[in-house]
């Protein structure tokens, strides 16, 4: 009869402490995106700019991540300098450079299961592109077409006012979880590969079709989110605000440097933290107005898709309600 009662005991205590760890995981993800804000200001303080998306620092070359950039602000100096003395040579994919193998403090989730894929350093944050999956095309030149989210290839932004739909309404960085090894399911942090141009270009809503509703993918996976810190692509560090939260990543080719949607992710019951341009960080519901995803992306003007695509633009004079 004791050893019975205690079970009941045990059976009944057991969710309340796995709440209790995941409300104590969840505010380190929380604290962990609020450093990454004062680490953005910081940076901006001394550069008087906000760090590339895709490049080295200073502009150009290497497709590195803004991680690199920050690296002085994250406490992680010595890693910098000896980047930096090399010359910014070494490529983000280089499995034999030591900066770049191991991972940045704070850059990962607790809550989310630490990914081996890559053998490269991993993260769970992500750089805002915005409400457009014109990524590469942005990075390569090729019209600029990209630039509607606060951290692009080509260019940087270089004050606050330039966000002119206000910073507090302008993400500037959100997470995703990590690619796992066996990534077939959304949840997995997996990328369905070979969404072709219809979905980048026409008709964002057509890559849903590449998941069944149990949230696997149907056609290719590319097991890329979170598992390079420094590479700046979009598939490894970006995210994107079309779709809306948890609802999966699709790339256009079989390529980690293609164009595609980056839809932040997180095993955080219910949405993903984001953090806004002026350094809160804010709790999005996967329910957030989505507008028409059957739109095709804007290269101007108020974003087709929703107050979550609002909050990716930056200066699309948006109007954006309560959130």
């Amino acid at each position: 009869m004791v050893i019975a009662i205690i079970a009941v005991l045990v059976a009944l205590l057991l969710p309340a402490v796995q709440q209790a760890r995941e409300a104590a995981r969840r505010s380190q993800c929380r604290n962990n995106l609020k450093q990454l804000g004062l680490a953005l200001h910081n940076y901006h303080e001394s550069a008087l700019a906000f760090p590339y998306g895709e490049g080295r620092p200073g502009g150009g070359g290497v497709r590195y991540s803004g991680f690199v950039g920050l690296l002085p602000y994250l406490d992680q100096t010595p890693r910098y300098e000896v980047i930096a003395g090399d010359g910014f040579s070494f490529v983000p994919w280089d499995g034999a450079y030591a900066p770049f193998t191991s991972d940045v403090p704070g850059l990962s989730c607790p809550s989310d299961t630490r990914t081996t894929e890559g053998g490269m350093g991993k993260t769970n944050y992500m750089f805002s592109r915005g409400d457009s999956p014109w990524d590469h095309n942005e990075w390569t030149g090729n019209g600029g077409r990209g630039f509607r989210g606060f951290f692009t290839g080509n260019s940087v932004v270089r004050a606050e006012r330039d966000v002119t739909d206000g910073t507090s309404n302008s993400i500037a960085m959100s997470e995703r979880v990590q690619a796992k090894a066996s990534s077939i399911l959304v949840a997995d942090g997996g990328t369905a590969t070979g969404c072709g141009g219809t979905m980048v270009q026409v008709n964002p809503s057509a890559a849903l079709a590449f998941v069944n509703a149990n949230g696997s993918f149907t056609g290719g996976v590319g097991r890329w989110g979170g598992t390079r810190w420094p590479d700046g692509a979009p598939a490894f560090t970006g995210c994107t605000t079309v779709l809306g939260p948890n609802k999966g990543t699709f790339t256009q080719g079989g390529w980690d440097g293609e164009d595609g949607i980056y839809e932040p992710s997180s095993v955080h019951a219910g949405g993903v933290h984001c953090l806004m341009v002026d350094g809160a960080v804010r709790f999005i519901s996967n329910s957030i107005d989505t507008g028409n995803i059957t739109a095709a992306p804007l290269l101007s003007g108020e974003s087709p898709y929703g107050t979550w695509g609002a909050l990716g633009s930056i200066r699309a004079n948006d109007v954006i309600p309560p959130f």
